[in-house]
């Protein structure tokens, strides 16, 4: 088994040192080209270079794509991990290659808004909520069609600011997206109590009990109700 995997990294190591090596020797077939072309008035020479420079380009730009598909898979598993820091390290360095990908710029936004929960001054808190709204703003502008994007912003105007009001515009934006989406009912659920609307909030919940199959899902709204129905007594 280690022979065969040492066959396999040897067999890796000659192909790339392979495609190293023809694109040193096409940059260079492209330069004495140039030259010739433009030395001789040649526009044969000339032409040709063009295919030989969209060859670089184009490994270069497949490079580029697979790079930011790499950055984005690192910043999805530092999310899950609940690593925030690095989720907009890497988020950003994505970004840096596809800047109007309204995913990545959610994921961006997203990862801030979990990061205001550790600043440690006013400033900070305020700076990450910033970069949040922005991030997930910029996303919305991208692909109005995605419910996520305004749930997200939804959670943080509602939790983050006391935003109560335009959180509540947000997510029911999101619900009339995706209807059966519990995790914004939660939130819809959640905001129309804060704003004082206690019937409303358990009408959400009681219509998340109807909808989940889950038992630990229906027994949290089911619980909330209980709560809400006994403040009121």
């Amino acid at each position: 088994m280690k022979k065969i995997f040492m066959i396999i990294i040897f067999a890796m190591v000659i192909c790339s040192c392979n495609q190293v090596f023809k694109n040193r020797y096409n940059l260079n077939k492209a330069y004495t080209l140039y030259e010739k072309g433009k030395n001789k008035d040649d526009d044969e020479a000339l032409l040709e270079i063009t295919g030989t420079y969209n060859d670089i380009i184009n490994q270069k730009i497949y490079a580029q794509d697979r790079l930011a598909a790499v950055y984005r898979l690192l910043g999805e598993r530092s999310l899950a991990k609940g690593q925030y820091g690095y989720s907009a390290k890497y988020f950003s360095e994505a970004l840096k290659i596809l800047p109007n990908s309204p995913y990545l710029r959610y994921g961006l936004g997203i990862s801030y808004s979990y990061l205001v929960e550790s600043a440690d001054t006013e400033e900070k808190r305020n700076d990450f909520i910033e970069r949040a709204e922005k991030n997930i703003n910029f996303a919305i502008s991208k692909d109005a069609n995605n419910p996520n994007y305004y749930a997200a912003l939804a959670s943080l105007k509602g939790i983050q600011q006391n935003y109560y009001q335009e959180a509540l515009e947000l997510i029911n934006k999101a619900v009339e997206l995706s209807p059966n989406n519990t995790d914004y009912l939660f939130v819809l659920a959640r905001l129309q109590y804060s704003v004082g609307n206690r019937d409303r909030a358990v009408e959400v919940y009681r219509r998340i009990s109807n909808l989940t199959e889950s038992t630990a899902i229906r027994e949290r709204a089911l619980n909330n109700i209980n709560q809400i129905t006994s403040m009121g007594n």
